[in-house]
């Protein structure tokens, strides 16, 4: 008798694997890009790139968790990711209060940031990435 296997039971995981993938891909091209303007002197592009690198690594988390499964989610990248419990709670608290940073640098409230917060923020940026990227190695192990 033939087996018969559900295309969302094949193919499920792999389709979320491919979006971890391609979120972590895409973080480490805007991490490398705020390396990029922060060593030009860019600390405002530079708070950009790396902030936008950490909302890809917390999606790549997200997309390997049940959490991104769910059909409701929260819009935000930082309460999904709470949601996912664990380390991840850990994350969500240090980069949260870069969310306003960032509003008031794009609404030009806020007109500069000083090296070592943009430098903060990238090394920060980094070891999240390297976390996440962790979580599948662990994943993988199990």
């Amino acid at each position: 008798m033939a087996q018969v296997i559900s295309a969302t039971t094949a193919f499920g995981r792999n389709s979320l694997s491919g979006k971890r993938t391609r979120f972590l891909l895409q973080a480490h091209d805007l991490l490398l890009r705020a390396r990029s303007r922060a060593a030009a002197g860019d600390f405002e592009q530079a708070v950009e790139y790396a902030y936008q690198a950490a909302l890809r690594t917390a999606g790549a988390w997200v997309a390997d968790s049940s959490v991104g499964r769910r059909k409701r989610l929260p819009a935000s990248a930082w309460d999904r990711l709470s949601l996912v419990g664990g380390a991840a709670g850990e994350w969500v608290e240090l980069f949260r209060p870069y969310s306003r940073l960032r509003s008031r640098l794009i609404s030009g409230l806020e007109d500069s940031v000083s090296a070592d917060n943009a430098m903060a923020l990238i090394s920060s940026v980094a070891d999240f990435l390297y976390a996440a990227e962790g979580t599948e190695l662990v994943a993988a192990a199990a």
